[in-house]
């Protein structure tokens, strides 16, 4: 096992924690204290018990503590601990604390204060920092105190080389804090999406004006923040105003030829590194054309399809789930780069000047398009770290591309005032954007904990809730807990396949929906790319709807009859007796059968080779083109006109239908990681709400060959 990943994990799962808990702190009220000695010092303690809400100052990891640290930068060896408090003023420096901590023996050791700070957006909370005394080695538990201008603090407990072993609690102590305060909807949540200011996006776009003026190429610009949102687009004079969605598809079908306007291009090409990035991967639109297409890697023949084939289609404007979307959903076109500010993925920039909105079919001819020469220019200072960009990261022994521009362009910076254009502040009805420059939009989501695993939530979808659909069978609530708490822990423990470094754990989206396609919870682990928010939800979708028992009626209501023709004439009937993955959906909608073999026919719900292309799929898109487009004309209607895919259908795996008594009762779907490691995780959380074996996709065979249910990843387990 990698020990940086374990530490990388516990010091993310610490620091998730410790703001959990601050978070709760909010809204404390001790109803044991009386009005007259609120003003106490309060030490920080856990929820459910009066252990302290502590970390190591230097690894930022959570108890017990070692009493030497490792670290080559502290001459005494010995360990700092930072504590949390109330009611105290840091002006007063350090001198205006005491900090004792008493054994199970009865012994008491001074620890000296070293630092008194405030904690950023807690105004209300302090941090305390103290050194422990040279006689605790290995004492476990002690109950430490604060004294402050006389007043002494609740007295809370820290494993030191150990936990137990210590005093009991005092008597009539309680924790602190008490209960946690609801949680914030989301135009009140403090927390922002990402970190970039106004005058981030302002830099950012006059260094793309600025590449693009040298170069003598208009341009329009798009930057986003880390959840998507639109912070600024920037068209300079004589950019074109529209681009053409073209690939290698029969002009006319699907997307094929579609005229639509510049500034959607830029703002999915910005849109897609802020959704794909976090602090273990950088993606850019090039990594994303890489993976959607009907080889990989493309233009290879005889392999099977992207891992993500389809994920194109996902993020849209027409979504119930990522709220905004991205005008085209994810992009596939060279032209994007991630904005990570002081190491930190906070969004992405988006160039589109060429008139062409396309996916590189050739990625062994290393283009250079001068629209990624500007992206990454634009990027100057706000490059990811190296080690985790999409060219260190192999997907089944096949490294994946981040840019063929690898410096970016030197040329005269001009100033934001004087550059040649203007800001973009309307577009397609659909496509709202912002009257001036702008800094990152509040978080879609909230902190939460599932199961003991770190995360957030969308309170729009939390507190979990149960299905009413009037069956006796129906998932509860503690039915949806049990589900994704159970994927949550199987995510923790899962070995990562994109994230650096080696060793770290699958971030992931989890999505329960009923039987009618309600969503009744979602749940993000820490640091989980955001495109899996809407993705996850679009695999237990279509897990479902394949797996019903009106899936037919539902696909000839909506005018997808010929699709179901198809099906029926592989022998697939449609009619609930089979329970569909969606690997095994997916498997039937590539447009080579069986996927990736050259000069075979395509599956039941694809498009022919020669009419395919990326913009025109099969099925997927046929389901959602007319209501994308209604949408972006500002029409408030969602992914498809089958109400439980709202969101619109998915085709990669990842998701699977859950059965009670026999009974289908929903399904789940997971997003965020490589995708046999979306479906270990997702079989974890069905556990228990499984299929019977006999009625799953991978007992049934379409012209000689059996389809997929689920597939996991050697060696899954950290």
């Amino acid at each position: 096992m990698n020990n940086s990943g374990i530490f990388t994990r516990r010091r993310q799962a610490a620091l998730c924690a410790l703001l959990l808990s601050l978070a709760a702190v909010a809204a404390v009220f001790f109803e044991q204290v009386s009005s007259a000695q609120t003003t106490r010092p309060i030490l920080i303690s856990e929820a459910n018990s009066t252990r302290a809400i502590a970390l190591d100052s230097v690894t930022r990891l959570n108890g017990p503590f070692a009493f030497e640290t490792r670290a080559p930068f502290v001459s005494d060896r010995r360990t700092r601990l930072q504590l949390y408090a109330l009611n105290i003023d840091p002006s007063d420096g350090p001198s205006a604390l005491t900090v004792e901590a008493e054994d199970g023996a009865r012994r008491v050791y001074p620890l000296v204060v070293e630092h008194i700070g405030k904690v950023p957006g807690q105004p209300w909370l302090h941090s305390v920092t103290v050194k422990l005394h040279d006689g605790m080695a290995n004492v476990g538990d002690v109950l430490v105190r604060l004294t402050y201008r006389g007043a002494a603090s609740n007295r809370v407990r820290v494993g030191i080389g150990h936990t137990g072993g210590g005093l009991a609690d005092d008597a009539g102590s309680v924790p602190t804090p008490a209960p946690a305060a609801t949680a914030p909807t989301p135009n009140t949540n403090p927390l922002t999406a990402g970190i970039l200011s106004a005058d981030d996006v302002r830099t950012v776009i006059s260094q793309a004006v600025s590449a693009a003026a040298a170069l003598n190429r208009p341009v329009t610009v798009a930057v986003t923040d880390r959840e998507g949102n639109v912070l600024g687009v920037f068209r300079m004079n004589g950019a074109p105003a529209t681009t053409r969605i073209r690939s290698v598809g029969a002009a006319g079908q699907g997307l094929e030829n579609l005229d639509v306007p510049a500034e959607l291009a830029a703002i999915s090409k910005a849109g897609t590194p802020s959704l794909f990035g976090t602090s273990g991967n950088a993606f850019t639109p090039r990594t994303a054309g890489f993976i959607i297409q009907e080889h990989i890697p493309p233009s290879v023949d005889n392999r099977p399809g992207g891992p993500l084939y389809g994920v194109q289609f996902s993020s849209l404007p027409c979504s119930d789930v990522k709220v905004p979307g991205l005008p085209l959903g994810l992009s596939g076109d060279p032209g994007g780069i991630p904005i990570y500010k002081n190491g930190v993925p906070s969004g992405g920039v988006g160039i589109e000047g060429d008139g062409l909105y396309i996916v590189d079919r050739d990625p062994r001819d290393f283009d250079q398009p001068f629209e990624e020469v500007i992206a990454v220019a634009a990027g100057r200072g706000f490059e990811p770290p190296e080690d985790i960009r999409a060219n260190l990261i192999l997907v089944n022994g096949v490294g994946l591309p981040y840019a063929n521009v690898n410096e970016p362009l030197a040329s005269a910076q001009i100033p934001f005032a004087n550059l040649p254009g203007m800001l973009v502040t309307s577009s397609l009805p659909g496509v709202p954007l912002p009257a001036q420059i702008r800094g990152a939009r509040p978080s879609q989501f909230v902190p939460s904990s599932v199961g003991g695993v770190i995360g957030a939530v969308d309170t729009r979808f939390f507190p979990f809730s149960g299905a009413m659909t009037g069956s006796p069978n129906a998932l509860t609530a503690s039915d949806v807990t049990r589900i994704i708490s159970q994927a949550a822990q199987q995510a923790d423990r899962t070995r990562a396949a994109i994230r650096r470094p080696l060793g770290s754990a699958a971030r992931v989206s989890i999505t329960v929906v009923d039987s009618e396609g309600r969503i009744l919870g979602i749940f993000r682990t820490f640091d989980a790319p955001v495109f899996g928010f809407d993705v996850s939800g679009q695999k237990a979708r279509s897990a479902l709807l394949f797996s019903r028992n009106n899936s037919a009626a539902l696909l000839r209501g909506a005018g997808m009859g010929s699709y179901v023709d198809r099906a029926a004439t592989d022998g697939i009937q449609l009619n609930g007796s089979i329970a569909f993955s969606a690997r095994g959906e997916g498997f039937m909608h590539r447009p080579l059968f069986p996927d990736g073999l050259n000069n075979t026919a395509p599956g039941a719900f694809s498009t022919g080779l020669g009419d395919w292309s990326p913009f025109n799929v099969g099925l997927q898109l046929d389901l959602l083109r007319d209501n994308l487009l209604r949408a972006l004309g500002g029409e408030n209607v969602r992914c498809s006109t089958i109400p439980l895919l709202a969101n619109g259908l998915q085709i990669f795996a990842g998701g699977v239908p859950l059965y009670k008594n026999g009974e289908l009762v929903g399904a789940i779907g997971i997003s965020g990681d490589g995708i046999d490691q979306d479906d270990i995780i997702c079989s974890a959380g069905a556990a228990g709400y499984a299929p019977p074996e006999q009625m799953r996709s991978d007992q049934v065979f379409v012209r000689n060959t059996r389809l997929p249910y689920v597939k996991f990843p050697p060696s899954p387990n950290l």
